[in-house]
């Protein structure tokens, strides 16, 4: 799960960051400045540790397809005692290095990331894992709606809940909520299986300066298209309840506000949230809690 989960992440960056056109950095006007653009994330769940860096300058939107990676940079990952090295995997397109315990990320240490690369330019970044929040459940709700074919187009929510661990000193608190669902489309009448689904429902970051012991939820909602003869049984949930650093909320926060302003005219454009120094992009942490329901109840309405 810590795998896809990653993946996801790692995905839908990249996805963010992606250029309209491919470009070289060999046909980059020499007048203008060129920057790394880094992402990386790092989590006490982790099993593997991965960077992405490429070439990316102010007038252009950064991207991470080949023409632009770089591949021969010295990518270190440290704390106040201990580094690791990360390597470039030539197939995968991005550095990463396997800790297999010599390099522990512990929930409450300040890590900086180093990017060393040629002509004396690096770029670095710090973020401080914060602590995990257990989950003390979650439920899924459904509202189905039927089109004229009798087609059924269920939304699915799915909820988180949680008990506050107060702000404290920091004043803050940053969550992300993750779930994939196992569903199984079966035949009404016969109750035969005809295929089965997995879904991730689509959460938002969220800011929390609630005091201890507060009860807290987080929703997050996936569709699923049905034949007029079928239903859908929700046979696992896997959850997880992601606290952030402040860095992935102001990334994502700014992220959403980009996309909402692109469907609007006459909004101001939104800047992607930035923590490298001397580059672009982002090193932030998360801590993740995760609980499997098997099975889950359900609550439809019609």
């Amino acid at each position: 799960m810590r795998t896809v989960l990653t993946l996801f992440l790692g995905m839908m960056l990249t996805a963010c960051l992606r250029s309209v056109d491919e470009l070289s950095v060999d046909a980059l006007p020499i007048d203008r400045v060129t920057k790394p653009n880094v992402v990386c994330f790092i989590s006490p769940q982790d099993t593997v540790l991965t960077a992405k860096i490429a070439m990316s300058e102010p007038q252009i939107v950064s991207s991470f397809t080949e023409s632009l990676v770089v591949k021969d940079a010295v990518v270190l990952l440290s704390d106040s005692s201990r580094s690791i090295q990360l390597v470039y995997d030539d197939k995968l397109m991005y550095y990463r290095a396997v800790p297999q315990g010599r390099f522990t990320i512990r929930p409450g240490g300040t890590y900086r990331l180093t990017v060393s690369m040629s002509g004396n330019r690096s770029v670095t970044a710090e973020a401080t894992v914060p602590q995990a929040v257990p989950i003390d459940r979650v439920s899924v709700d459904s509202t189905v709606t039927r089109n004229s074919a009798n087609a059924a187009l269920t939304t699915y929510t799915t909820t988180l809940y949680w008990t506050s661990p107060g702000t404290g000193r920091n004043g803050s608190n940053y969550y992300r909520g993750w779930a994939e669902i196992d569903q199984q489309i079966v035949e009404r009448e016969t109750g035969l299986p005809v295929s089965r689904r997995t879904s991730e429902p689509s959460f938002f970051v969220e800011r929390e300066t609630g005091q201890a012991g507060a009860l807290r939820l987080m929703t997050g909602q996936h569709t699923l298209l049905t034949g007029p003869t079928t239903g859908t049984q929700t046979q696992r949930i896997r959850a997880g309840l992601l606290t952030t650093d402040e860095n992935y909320y102001r990334y994502h926060t700014s992220l959403r506000e980009q996309f909402v302003n692109q469907q609007q005219n006459f909004a101001n454009p939104t800047v992607l949230y930035s923590n490298i120094a001397g580059g672009y992009g982002l090193f932030a942490a998360y801590n993740g809690s995760y609980i499997t329901v098997e099975p889950v109840n359900q609550r439809s309405s019609k």
